[in-house]
C-alpha cells in the first residue's frame, strides 16, 4: 500500500480508520464515507478538464464516453473522484491504480488541473487517497509533484 506526501498513515487513520495499514472491509468503509453526502463527484478528462458528475458516475458519464465505465480501472484515460467531507476534513477519493497519483507525471498533472477547475473551495490540505487506500497525501503535495 502506497503512503507519500507530508502525511504518515498513522497519523491519517487516527481521523479515518478505514485508512490504516490493517483495515478489514476499507474499500466499503472509504465507499460508505465518499457516498454519505459528496461535495462534488467527478471525471477528469485525459487532457484535464473537470466534468460535473452530479450525484453518480455510473449515471453521469461524459457524453460519447459510456464505454470508459468498462476499462477498470484506467477508465480510458480518465480520473474518477470524488470530494467528501461530512462536515470534517476534506478529502478527495480518486478510482485509479496506486501508482497514478505517486509517480505517474502524466495523471498527476491531469489530476492538478481538473482540481483548480472545481466550482467549489478545496483545502489544500485536504487529504487524497485511493479507494484502495494509496495515500497521496495532501492536494499541496500533489501540487509539489507536479512541479
Amino acid at each position: 500500500m502506497i503512503t507519500v506526501g507530508s502525511l504518515k498513515r498513522e497519523d491519517v487513520s487516527e481521523e479515518f480508520p478505514f485508512l490504516a495499514a490493517k483495515y478489514r472491509g476499507r474499500r466499503k468503509a472509504i465507499k460508505e464515507f465518499t457516498h454519505l453526502a459528496p461535495d462534488f463527484v467527478f471525471w477528469i478528462y485525459p487532457d484535464g478538464i473537470l466534468f460535473d458528475a452530479k450525484d453518480a458516475h455510473k449515471k453521469n458519464l461524459p457524453r460519447g464516453y459510456e464505454h470508459i465505465l468498462t476499462d477498470e480501472p484506467d477508465y480510458c484515460g480518465f480520473l474518477r473522484g470524488r470530494v467528501a467531507s461530512n462536515y470534517g476534513p476534506q478529502v478527495v477519493v480518486v478510482y485509479c491504480r496506486p501508482e497514478a497519483l505517486e509517480s505517474d507525471v502524466e495523471k498527476i498533472s491531469q489530476f492538478v488541473e481538473g482540481m483548480s477547475q472545481l466550482p467549489i473551495p478545496i483545502a489544500n490540505d485536504a487529504l487524497v487517497f485511493s479507494d484502495n487506500g494509496d495515500i497521496y497525501g495532501t492536494l499541496n503535495d500533489i501540487k509539489r509533484r507536479d512541479s
